[in-house]
């Protein structure tokens, strides 16, 4: 009798042992009108008017919605707890105290999206956040970021800003070496400079449409190697550098549209690459000049080309032969001259099957030809000063009009 009443109290034990130890908080430990979860620990907030951080959620928390809310302000010290997610999005923020999030060691998603109210950030708002994985600011109204304000996310892999950011700051993403997707469509940029993206080595997706960028430096995507796919549709691009779209090595998905391309000369360097590379694009429509409104660039031919002058050998792929000069007179041979120093293109196998355009054709494709006339010399024989003689185009005129002066005296003297 005696072992059973032993093994009796023994299970007890361990009962009350559990009880203590083992058993998940009650609901009375989460915040008043908070529901909590246990496994993994939740606690949701979301939707009951709160102009603050609660207090009271539990420090072992792993999860805590407060979206839905009318938050106004978080300061250090708001979160005296530890968690990995933590949604803020659609509440009535207006300022982030730098340091805010510092407690926050183990945070890895952070939501601040349809904030608003929230104008401007502090440096320093993020700072502690080095296993932050991903962070949303979203549908906010910020125009300007800080400079460091991403200072050490070193694991951060998805990043949204749609606002109304009007610029991005040279080495602004220098730190996120680990970005996987950037989303930077929605605002109202003008410009990418230099080093704009530098340090982002393995990013994956850039979206840049619906902004009204207009102007790409040559070297802004040179980081950006391992990148697949990138949105520029719906902006003010009229062009750009070849070198810029040659530095997305691993490019595969590529939009354009909706963009006022124009496809003169300045064209040729994008024409050229999309005849090299194997990416899927959009269409990319000509808006200038008017004989080629409509047309898409990525389907000219050589010969649209054929009058423009090549850029340097060294930025163009394909082998260059025989090197000539361009020298432009004055119309009718007036004026003064100037001599510009080309390379001839050599022609593939697919260009030479080409069918040719006769003069009338070809010209039609090009406005404003009366400003002047275009000869080419060869060999660099052209001499420094160059007029058009007047009797080269002048004789072939006055022959057929001589040989009827001598036809018409006979018929005068037979006929009187």
């Amino acid at each position: 009798m005696i072992p059973v009443v032993a093994k009796i109290c023994g299970l007890s034990l361990w009962l009350v042992v559990w009880m203590v130890l083992g058993k998940p908080s009650p609901v009375s430990a989460c915040p008043q009108n908070c529901v909590c979860y246990p496994t993994p620990m939740t606690v949701s907030c979301q939707a009951q008017n709160f102009t603050a951080v609660p207090v009271g959620v539990p420090y072992e928390s792993q999860r805590v919605f407060l979206q839905n809310n009318r938050i106004t302000e978080l300061r250090v010290g708001s979160f005296g707890f530890g968690t990995q997610v933590l949604w803020l999005f659609s509440n009535n923020i207006t300022w982030i105290e730098a340091g805010a999030f510092s407690e926050l060691r183990d945070l890895e998603e952070l939501d601040l999206g349809d904030n608003p109210s929230l104008h401007r950030l502090e440096g320093g708002a993020f700072r502690g956040l080095e296993k932050l994985q991903s962070l949303h600011m979203h549908r906010c109204k910020l125009t300007a970021l800080p400079h460091d304000i991403f200072h050490k996310l070193y694991s951060l892999q998805f990043l949204y800003l749609q606002n109304h950011l009007h610029f991005l700051q040279d080495d602004i993403f220098s730190d996120l070496i680990n970005l996987s997707q950037l989303f930077i469509h929605g605002n109202r940029i003008r410009t990418l400079s230099e080093n704009v993206f530098r340090g982002l080595v393995n990013l994956d997706r850039l979206l840049l449409h619906d902004n009204r960028i207009r102007q790409v430096n040559r070297r802004a995507f040179r980081d950006l190697g391992r990148l697949t796919m990138l949105f520029l549709f719906n902006n003010s691009l009229a062009e750009l550098p070849s070198q810029t779209l040659r530095d997305l090595q691993g490019i595969e998905f590529l939009r354009l549209n909706a963009n006022p391309w124009s496809c003169g000369c300045e064209a040729r360097p994008v024409w050229e690459w999309f005849r090299e590379v194997h990416v899927s694009s959009s269409e990319v429509i000509c808006a200038s000049p008017s004989t080629r409104r409509g047309q898409d660039m990525r389907f000219l031919r050589e010969m649209d080309f054929a009058l423009c002058p090549l850029p340097d050998p060294g930025s163009i792929a394909g082998s260059t032969t025989t090197t000539f000069k361009t020298v432009k007179a004055g119309l009718y041979g007036k004026g003064p001259s100037t001599t510009t120093s080309v390379v001839k293109y050599e022609l593939g196998e697919e260009e030479l099957a080409l069918p040719k355009l006769d003069p009338e054709e070809y010209w039609a494709n090009y406005g404003n030809e009366d400003s002047g006339i275009t000869v080419r010399c060869f060999e660099l024989e052209c001499p420094p000063e160059f007029d058009l003689p007047p009797s080269s185009s002048a004789s072939p005129s006055v022959l057929p009009i001589l040989s009827l002066c001598l036809l018409t005296v006979p018929i005068h003297l037979l006929f009187g």
